[in-house]
């Protein structure tokens, strides 16, 4: 049956740039014809419900959500890079990057190679809004226009000095001070070839944040306090991330930004934010989410799997790893925390192998994931790493974990000036 469907499948796909999935196609298609559309009419009328054959919507790059069809923007090319991935068993170059206008600064996917380069201004119709690392992403590709404009964008202008804590993902026009705590070099694929970036870390007095620079600056050295205008902010794993390019100017300060934060936070403070760098947490363990205790990974990209098959390789011979996804409160507010095998090991006392062990003795994974509830709910832990804010929730994925060694005396006097208060 559904192979009579394919050339009209295929027909819809190209139409929509292959970005809707063929089981949805062939199921919205045969519903359509159950209650007797012509089918050239059902073609249409699914090419027309996901955006093709229509008139792009005008955006501006602050305004977009993930989800958006049929865009219009204008904007310049901030910077590109190529890169091999797999689609359908088969290696496919894209052109993924940084777009900017007045508003903010977005990444995007090239899905054909439109002789994009860095400092570009261009007009893209017919593109659409994916979610990447939790944030809006435009792409486009064999149904979107881009054309080149001899037009600037006026995206230079001084916004005013910011403190690190202040930034956030697409802000742009950036203008801050920071002191560099480490720095490095490392190459990467570009569409003209391998480029050489810098990255480390950036402090100010109380917060700290990465940075990446686009181009290789004097001023940008290990110890250094700098201040650079005209950057951009753009999450990576959920953590805004200070990016410098050719249109950023550095200056090198004749002073240091001496970092005095304990990076010690209360849930409250950094639920709000948009993300958070290497700050330090402590609570009570509320509950142990499910897909805690023994899980499957696929050994080719690390993807939770079940029975033995990922969706993206298939059939595979599956990697056992241990993890805890718990819920933690201080009073302030509650978020997940993400504990990795290493830090399982660490706060419950046993091995992948060991853990393997109960389940077989059980026969059940869930045993696994029983005892850790058994050993932590209720427990006070303290941990140090990167918080993300996504469809998901608020996540902090661990660096390190630990309980602290309080005293009964500290508790009470703790409590009792709670009381009197």
């Amino acid at each position: 049956m559904e192979i009579e469907f394919a050339p009209h499948v295929e027909e819809i796909k190209r139409a929509l740039d292959n970005e809707i999935d063929e089981s949805n196609i062939i199921a919205e298609l045969k519903k359509l014809l159950e209650y007797r559309v012509p089918l050239s009419e059902a073609k249409r009328s699914l090419i027309k419900k996901y955006g093709g054959g229509e008139k792009s919507i005008v955006r501006k790059l602050g305004d977009i959500h993930v989800g958006d069809r049929n865009i219009e923007v204008t904007a310049q090319v901030l910077e590109i890079s190529k890169k091999t991935i797999n689609v359908k068993n088969a290696e496919k170059t894209v052109f993924s990057g940084i777009l900017g206008d007045e508003t903010a600064a977005r990444s995007f996917t090239a899905w054909d190679d439109f002789d994009l380069n860095a400092g570009d201004v261009v007009k893209i119709t017919q593109a659409y809004v994916r979610n990447w690392q939790e944030r809006p992403e435009i792409n486009f590709g064999g149904r979107s226009k881009v054309t080149k404009l001899t037009s600037k964008i006026q995206i230079n202008h001084d916004s005013g000095i910011k403190k690190l804590r202040e930034l956030k993902d697409g802000d742009i026009n950036i203008h801050t001070m920071f002191t560099i705590l480490n720095i490095e070099s490392h190459d990467i694929n570009t569409k003209d070839g391998t480029k050489n970036i810098l990255s480390g870390i950036a402090a100010d007095e109380e917060t700290k944040l990465p940075f990446t620079a686009w181009v290789i600056l004097p001023e940008l050295a290990a110890g250094s306090t700098v201040e650079v205008k005209n950057a951009y902010i753009r999450s990576f794993r959920g953590v805004p991330t200070i990016n410098i390019n050719e249109n950023s100017m550095a200056t090198k300060l004749d002073k240091e930004l001496e970092y005095k934060g304990t990076g010690r936070a209360s849930i409250g403070d950094i639920v709000s934010k948009d993300g958070a760098y290497d700050i330090t947490i402590k609570g009570n363990i509320l509950s142990i989410r499910p897909g805690s205790g023994l899980i499957a990974r696929c050994p080719g990209c690390s993807r939770v799997i079940q029975k033995g098959m990922c969706r993206v390789h298939g059939k595979v011979d599956e990697k056992m790893d241990m993890r805890i996804k718990a819920i933690i409160d201080d009073g302030t507010g509650a978020l997940t925390l993400v504990l990795d095998a290493g830090l399982t090991q660490k706060i419950c006392g046993y091995t992948i192998e060991e853990a393997q062990q109960v389940a077989r003795a059980a026969m059940s994974q869930k045993a696994v994931e029983e005892e850790i509830k058994r050993k932590l709910v209720g427990k006070m832990l303290a941990a140090r790493g990167n918080m993300s804010k996504g469809e998901f929730g608020i996540t902090l994925v661990a660096s390190s974990v630990w309980e602290p060694q309080e005293t009964t005396v500290e508790k009470a006097s703790e409590l009792l000036g709670r009381i009197a208060v």
